[in-house]
């Protein structure tokens, strides 16, 4: 059960709910509690399927975050995403529990650990880095990895309860 009462759909003003219907979600129910926060927080998750990171490299980072952050709900929303992806159960399984299969994927996975834990990730690890990425797309990562920490932490904190189902990136608007 959730820290804080989340309003109830039937309830919400017509703002909130064209905020709700951008990605209707217990998470979103969570944001409105803030004052201002929903519009800009749903607009920056709905940048990173548009930019430059590959779908699968996307969801991998993700499904690493959630890992390391103990979120269930990231895990809960993102799990189908990865599968669509290209990710098998047992890839997943692998990623989330620190044994992924490449090099490359070991390589980003570092950037991301080490972002999550330290803040700043080492020359090195960034420098590995630069051989699959342009500086868009660290960026991007990086700017990635902060949103969807941010995300599990207000998710944990507040203890807000699972969807019934993942809700699909598809029905985000740009609004």
């Amino acid at each position: 059960m959730s820290r804080i009462r989340l309003p109830d759909v039937s309830s919400m003003s017509n703002e909130q709910k064209k905020q709700y219907d951008r990605f209707p979600s217990n998470l979103v129910r969570a944001l409105l509690v803030t004052t201002s926060s929903t519009k800009g927080y749903i607009s920056l998750g709905a940048s990173f399927p548009a930019g430059q990171l590959a779908d699968k490299d996307r969801e991998m980072v993700i499904l690493r975050i959630g890992a390391l952050s103990k979120s269930a709900y990231e895990r809960m929303q993102h799990l189908p995403l990865a599968r669509k992806a290209g990710w098998t159960d047992e890839e997943i399984g692998k990623l989330e529990n620190d044994t992924p299969y490449s090099e490359r994927e070991k390589d980003i996975l570092a950037f991301v650990d080490e972002c999550v834990r330290n803040v700043k990730v080492r020359t090195g690890t960034f420098n590995r880095v630069r051989q699959y990425y342009d500086e868009t797309q660290i960026a991007e990562l990086t700017l990635m990895i902060g949103h969807y920490m941010m995300t599990a932490r207000f998710l944990e904190t507040l203890e807000v309860d699972l969807d019934e189902c993942a809700t699909s990136w598809d029905a985000v608007s740009g609004q």
